[in-house]
């Protein structure tokens, strides 16, 4: 067999994982570099989250192999338990000498495979499922680990990623889901039929989005069930209205969603076969207390519930309809624009939503306005609305007899109008955060048990807290977890609480670093340790590790410890840096970034932020500054 060396390198382009000192690995040449081992193969993992694969426990994998061989025709780099089975799999199928293939196996059977199919680029761009672990086929354009669209996806899988965009409140999972009007073209549908489906997905995407944040029945650990359907797959006929070719597609479909309870039943409506994939067209829904539901239309039979066959499109959806296909022309086009076509589209966009909201009645009518000023807020943000902020503050009024809606639009015109002040020239930061603050305290005595209150809240502790004021900080805090149990800004507020009380007291950290290794902090007693809360983003805290470095090659790893959390949003960028710039000390990384569980159980809200442990565990100091940690540590080395 011709030798050829894949380069380990080049597996790690999909995996979050370093490992050192291996670069380079050749079969049959005298000068051949050290093959890993399996123990360091195995820690390469998927960058795709809902994957069964094996993940043998150190104990499973005596007498495991790792070598390179012919596999399915192609060069590979194979792990092999004692039996043979094959774990992992990782194959130039190209000849080119870089590995571009990564296998995973589930009780010797391929399962899961991320491959990089552009001969322009390294990183992996299509994922796929196999056997038993399923025949989704999705497409990763920019090679940053999420599934841009799919390739392939049968109806259960479809339904299985719906559930998991409720169970993780995630809008964009779902709506990568949703056909665009070029696919509804594409699968066979035109004219009124087209548009209208069209308009059915646009507006989707904004009902979901409003579901996701508010429902509570899909819990953060629910698994997809079963799907539930009262017939197969039908065919709209080419010939039909609209339909200018056969048309597969299921109606009422259901889903049983499992959380260890009873289940939960989620009411899917129909799914459309496109291409080789099955896609959703209208947002998901749960039955209220007398199981009927909104108004959700159906290919071939009535809806579930529905008072008669007619009712799915009520006349005023009728003149919505239009409406929404225009806004979706709109987002379109905003992508190419430049800054003079954005501000008109802008425009353009605000005048059709006050249109929709205008035609729409009821909770339909409530969910548009929120649209509205979250669309007039973002614009504003952009600099796109000139006279957004007036607008804002006239919807607001028109609100003040609905106390849940004018909260959710005074916030709104309260951050407006901050970053509004932002933009103008020659703006007074000090005089503009006074008004800020001023105005959050107002809306907290106005709007005490809204939602947006938790958030004002923690801005002002957060205020509080950096102007030195800790016990009105703790005092904030603690409402926040009181009167908002539960939520983000609750533990969030609970881990300020935690740190701004940690000063004497022995701290407790756990996680898990970059490269998949368990850490306690309990394993560095015994030096003092420096916790540094950092980001790729932050280029202070960059040069904070610049003299933390320092330090270390001062005093050495046996007087002066560190630990970093990396609060990064994007792990391919941060794994990135630290190839480019490899520290010394331990790197934990928890997804979430600011909202990870690692940030939230010290309440970190700004970086850089560190903290000092003595010799003993106990902290030091809970926000220590770069300028002041050589002289703390002298101290504690010195022990005065």
């Amino acid at each position: 067999m011709t030798a050829v060396s894949l380069p380990l390198k080049a597996l790690l382009r999909v995996a979050p994982v370093i490992l050192s000192s291996i670069a380079l690995l050749s079969i049959g040449t005298p000068a051949a570099a050290a093959a890993p081992t399996v123990e360091e193969a195995l820690k390469l993992e998927p960058r795709q989250k809902d994957v069964d694969f094996d993940r043998p426990r150190t104990d499973e994998i005596q007498g495991a192999t790792i070598s390179q061989e012919k596999l399915d025709g192609v060069d590979a780099l194979v792990v092999r338990r004692a039996d043979g089975r094959v774990l992992r799999a990782f194959a130039d199928t190209d000849g080119n000498r870089v590995v571009d293939r990564w296998s995973f196996f589930k009780d010797g059977v391929e399962v899961f495979r991320e491959m990089a199919t552009n001969p322009k680029e390294t990183k992996a761009n299509e994922a796929r499922w196999l056997n038993a672990g399923g025949s989704r086929w999705g497409i990763d354009r920019d090679g940053d680990g999420v599934i841009d669209a799919w390739k392939a996806l049968s109806a259960e899988e479809a339904t299985a990623e719906i559930i998991y965009a409720l169970r993780d409140r995630d809008a964009a999972r779902f709506a990568r889901l949703l056909p665009t009007g070029d696919e509804l073209a594409s699968a066979g549908f035109s004219g009124e039929r087209l548009t209208e489906l069209s308009a059915r997905t646009t507006a989707a995407r904004e009902q979901f989005a409003k579901l996701a944040a508010t429902q509570k029945k899909v819990g953060p650990k629910a698994t997809w069930g079963s799907m539930l359907v009262p017939h197969a797959p039908g065919v709209l006929p080419a010939g039909s209205p609209g339909v200018d070719r056969d048309v597969t597609a299921y109606d009422n479909v259901v889903v049983l969603a499992e959380d260890g309870g009873p289940g939960v039943q989620v009411v899917i409506g129909s799914l459309v076969r496109i291409g080789n994939a099955w896609r959703p067209i209208d947002a998901p829904q749960f039955t209220g207390d007398d199981d009927r539901l909104a108004d959700m239309p159906a290919f071939f039979s009535p809806m579930f519930g529905a008072s008669s066959p007619g009712a799915a499109m009520a006349s005023v959806d009728e003149r919505i309809r239009p409406l929404l296909a225009k806004l979706a022309e709109i987002d379109s086009a905003m992508a190419s624009a430049d800054g003079a076509g954005r501000s008109k589209l802008a425009a353009q966009n605000m005048a059709l939503l006050e249109q929709v909201v205008a035609a729409s009645a009821g909770a339909d009518r409530d969910f548009w306005k929120r649209q509205l000023v979250e669309t007039v807020a973002a614009y504003i943000q952009e600099g796109l609305l000139p006279d957004g902020l007036v607008q804002l503050e006239r919807l607001a009024e028109e609100a003040s007899d609905d106390k849940e809606l004018a909260a959710f639009i005074a916030f709104r015109v309260i951050q407006a109008r901050y970053a509004a002040g932002m933009e103008q020239p020659g703006a007074s930061v000090e005089k503009l955060q006074d008004t800020w603050f001023t105005d959050l305290t107002t809306f907290v005595e106005s709007y005490p048990r809204a939602p947006e209150a938790s958030e004002a809240m923690l801005q002002l502790a957060f205020r509080d807290e950096f102007s030195g004021h800790d016990e009105d900080a703790i005092r904030r805090y603690q409402a926040i977890a009181e009167a908002f149990p539960g939520t983000p800004h609750a533990r969030k507020a609970t881990g300020a609480v935690r740190r701004l009380q940690s000063v004497g007291r022995p701290l407790d950290l756990r996680g898990r670093s970059i490269d998949g290794k368990d850490f306690s902090i309990a394993a560095l007693k015994g030096v003092p340790v420096l916790i540094q809360f950092w980001s790729t983003d932050c280029e202070p805290c960059k040069v904070d590790m610049a003299q933390i470095r320092e330090l270390q090659a001062k005093y050495g790893s046996r007087k002066f410890a560190c630990v970093g959390i990396a609060l990064d949003g994007n792990r391919d960028r941060l794994v990135a840096f630290l190839r480019e710039r490899p520290p010394t000390w331990p790197q934990l990384f928890e997804d979430g970034g600011l909202d990870s569980r690692l940030a939230e159980s010290f309440g970190i809200m700004a970086l850089p932020t560190m903290i000092l442990l003595d010799a003993e565990g106990k902290v030091v100091d809970r926000n220590v500054s770069i300028t002041e940690l050589e002289r703390k540590l002298t101290a504690l080395l010195e022990g005065k």
